[in-house]
């Protein structure tokens, strides 16, 4: 007799941060009939620059959504309970109407309510993951992230309904209680450090939960020599500091003469560490300056480095700290505009190699992947430091020895490209390489670095001198 397999459904519980979610709930969820579960659970961390709540709750979302590769994407709140058969009722309710992108329990009474006619709550919503990415969720000031998910849905003829036989309850007795701390064995990592943690409910396999100490302050590593010491005050810690960044910066300068060495020393909430010039690139000798500073910080600290000759600060870094709390183990990086072929620098840094085996596997390595730009990297202070060890060793092994490359790019493309799973690719805009991109490309207005779509732009890189030649940097 033939066996109908189950559908696989991957659940996103949303709870807020120092509170678990309530029993009852989880209960709820990981007793579903008909379906098979794959529970996440993600805390949803508010930032200072969120007008209101609805702009946590809509960045959580559009971060959860991500989780799992199932077809069907459920959210469900954590003061909300399931009913009996809910999310297999919802799956059905969609595949009899393929013009739905998702559908919704309705626990907050929204169909008795006139006044909210076109209203969807997501607190128990179930989505198809295809449409998923065709939209972001978001709020406003005057619209929650449902109104404004409902609304967006409806743009692209993607339709979104309640189901009126799939039931849920808000639980009453849910407060928000403290989180006990979660024990690990795991060398360096302790109760006070974000990570994924892996525990069961109910015979159920919840495979992601985001624990962040969000209390931790965020910090920002720089290096340079004597030819940028301009550019770090004027350009790199001026634009920083304008867009609300008041992190610390651990800078290491090369070669300073005494005067400057006096001046960056006065600089508020910039630890300088000053070392002899000794003829090696700021880009090479950071890698084992960074390791050494990281080494001594707690190891969930968020940690950002950029270059500082071409950086150009636009935006606040409140996301990007947010990305490394809510992946504490993957090292950050964003790709060059061109890959290869159309890179010269990848065939010329990497079979420029001694080592005949490590020159092709290199090459193969560089040729297959995305080309990362070493001018950035992002990760909890733990991450990082793996990453500036295992870099700094290839520089000093056949992996890496004799290339052309003058700085720490083939130790990052080999470190991400050796072992996939250890890294992500973050959003362009926390490191957007201007160099490379098709004419046009990139504009300014009113001061300010666009892409032509209209793309928001956070931290521009003018790779190559490219900042240089739109007169946009101190000097020129």
């Amino acid at each position: 007799m033939l066996q109908v397999r189950e559908p696989r459904v991957d659940v996103v519980a949303l709870h807020r941060p120092q509170s678990r979610i309530h029993p009852d709930v989880l209960s709820a969820i990981s007793t579903q009939a008909g379906v098979g579960i794959s529970l996440h659970l993600h805390c949803g961390i508010p930032l200072p620059s969120d007008f209101n709540r609805w702009f946590t709750i809509a960045r959580a979302r559009e971060e959860a959504k991500r989780f799992g590769n199932s077809a069907w994407v459920m959210f469900v709140d954590d003061d909300v309970v399931l009913g009996e058969n809910c999310i297999a009722t919802l799956i059905e309710h969609l595949r009899r109407n393929p013009q739905l992108a998702a559908t919704a329990a309705d626990y907050d009474h929204d169909l008795r309510r006139p006044e909210r006619v076109g209203h969807i709550g997501m607190g128990a919503t179930l989505f198809r993951r295809a449409v998923m990415g065709r939209f972001t969720f978001r709020a406003t000031k005057s619209l929650c992230e449902c109104w404004c998910a409902c609304l967006d849905l409806r743009c692209m003829n993607a339709g979104i309904e309640y189901c009126r036989h799939a039931s849920a309850s808000h639980h009453r007795h849910t407060r928000p209680s403290r989180v006990e701390p979660l024990r690990f064995t795991t060398p360096f990592v302790n109760s006070r450090t974000c990570h994924t943690a892996a525990v069961s409910v109910a015979s159920k396999v919840i495979e992601r939960e985001s624990v962040c100490e969000a209390t931790i302050e965020p910090r920002i590593l720089a290096a340079f020599d004597r030819r940028d010491v301009q550019r770090f005050e004027l350009q790199f810690l001026k634009t920083l500091r304008q867009h609300g960044n008041h992190q610390h910066v651990t800078a290491y300068a090369y070669g300073l003469y005494p005067s400057e060495r006096s001046r960056l020393s006065r600089l508020e909430r910039v630890e300088l560490r000053d070392k002899p010039f000794n003829g090696v690139m700021p880009p090479i000798r950071r890698v084992d300056d960074f390791a050494e500073a990281v080494s001594h910080w707690n190891p969930a600290t968020p940690v950002a480095y950029w270059d500082v000759a071409d950086v150009w600060f636009q935006d606040s870094l409140d996301e990007l700290w947010l990305c490394v709390r809510n992946h504490p183990r993957m090292l950050h990086a964003v790709a060059e505009p061109k890959g290869y072929p159309h890179n010269a620098v990848i065939p010329a840094w990497s079979l420029s190699i001694i080592d005949a085996s490590q020159r092709r596997k290199a090459f193969e390595l560089l040729r297959a992947n995305p080309f990362l730009n070493s001018g950035f990297a992002a990760g909890t202070a733990l991450t990082m430091l793996r990453y500036f060890r295992e870099a700094g060793e290839y520089r000093r092994s056949p992996r890496l020895r004799g290339t052309t490359d003058w700085g720490d790019q083939m130790g990052l493309n080999l470190y991400c490209h050796r072992d996939p799973s250890r890294w992500r690719s973050i959003d362009p805009r926390w490191n957007y390489c201007v160099h490379d991109r098709p004419f046009g490309a990139v504009q300014i207005r009113h001061g300010r670095v666009i892409d032509t779509r209209g793309h928001h732009v956070s931290v521009v890189h003018g790779n190559a001198r490219s900042l240089r030649q739109m007169a946009l940097l101190p000097g020129t």
